[in-house]
């Protein structure tokens, strides 16, 4: 028994392979390097900030939010009303102070319009025009650490904050981690954040403090339980859901085109519509089906179809296709509307219907 047990764990040993594991471990410790990184940033915007040169030019967090005083930082940005809002004054600070700062002025986003369809569509012809991989290479790879310096200027901008509006005997900055004292956090936030019970631990002590070490991830938690209204901190959670599904849904429709990522794509589209059907997003599984009737190549070739059968019946055959659905063409009626409410005032008015 104890022989064949060997000899099958000597047999799964030899289908390992040692190179992958190792470039698979070293994105996770790259990922783990990345964290301990960005809590150096907020250790260093701390430091400038204590020293008073948390600042560019004539903007500084005082100026910016309208304080006087790190204490009022907290009282700011709990009167923040929307995720909006919080987006908003989070890209002012990082384009005004954090970027200009670390010397990447060139990283801040401009107010101008966004390129067209129209207007990509022509640069990709003329870049395919005038092919050269190795600028095409050093463009994706300039994008690529752009987006990374700006996320991560993003990410650290609130828990920086966070750590200025506290006392410093509430802190320790020490290697990766930065520790931080329970006690001067509402017992209900150190529940949630760390599960567990600041009555209990005062009970276990006889300490006026009880420092807990936090990585950079657990301390954005706990900063968007400090720094934000409950209700805020919940359509926080639910927009950086709605900026995730953005962002990989950029990633999907960039690129080259394949049978194999149709079909993927259409499963997903198909999981989101149910998953609003689900939860009764009627108003935007309206909107998708009539952005189906916009589609210019597939709304021609639903078009060719039924045209053979009119040419060949000289006219007597004339349908219209909506999707695998034939209609007949004379009862056809175009409704508008972008919500079910104004779609049923439209179908009620077509067919004279009381309500």
């Amino acid at each position: 028994m104890i022989k064949n047990k060997k000899t099958n764990i000597e047999s799964e040993n030899k289908m390992l392979d040692k190179q992958l594991n190792t470039m698979l471990t070293s994105i996770g410790n790259n990922t783990i390097q990345n964290e301990v990184t960005s809590m150096g940033i907020v250790q260093r915007n701390n430091e400038l900030f204590q020293g008073g040169n948390f600042k560019y030019n004539n903007d500084s967090i005082y100026s910016m939010l309208g304080i006087k005083s790190p204490n009022a930082i907290l009282t700011e940005t709990r009167g923040f009303d929307s995720v909006d809002r919080i987006n908003s004054e989070r890209k002012r600070l990082v384009d005004r102070i954090i970027l200009p700062l670390a010397n990447f002025k060139n990283l801040v986003e401009s107010d101008k319009e966004k390129a067209t369809k129209l207007d990509k569509k022509k640069a990709k012809e003329n870049n395919k025009a005038k092919p050269e991989p190795d600028h095409t290479i050093k463009k994706s790879n300039d994008k690529i650490i752009a987006n990374a310096i700006r996320t991560t200027a993003n990410r650290v901008l609130y828990p920086s904050l966070f750590i200025m509006t506290l006392d410093k005997s509430n802190y320790k900055f020490d290697k990766k981690v930065v520790r931080i004292n329970l006690f001067c956090l509402k017992n209900e936030i150190v529940k949630s954040i760390f599960g567990l019970d600041n009555d209990n631990l005062k009970k276990a002590t006889d300490s006026k403090v009880y420092f807990m070490e936090c990585n950079f991830t657990l301390l954005e938690k706990l900063t968007q339980k400090y720094m934000f209204n409950i209700s805020i901190d919940r359509s926080i959670t639910a927009t950086e859901q709605s900026e995730d599904l953005e962002a990989i849904t950029d990633e999907a429709t960039s690129g080259e085109y394949t049978t194999e990522k149709a079909d993927k794509m259409m499963k997903s589209i198909c999981s989101q519509l149910t998953y609003l059907d689900d939860n009764n997003g009627l108003d935007a599984i309206l909107k998708v089906e009539n952005h189906l009737r916009t589609l210019t190549n597939y709304g021609v070739t639903l078009e060719e179809i039924v045209e053979t059968a009119r040419k060949q019946s000289k006219g007597g055959v004339v349908k219209d296709l909506y999707g695998s659905w034939v209609v007949d063409n004379a009862t056809s009626v175009e409704l508008k509307g972008n919500t079910i409410e104004d779609l049923t005032k439209a179908f009620n008015k077509q067919f004279k219907i009381a309500v």
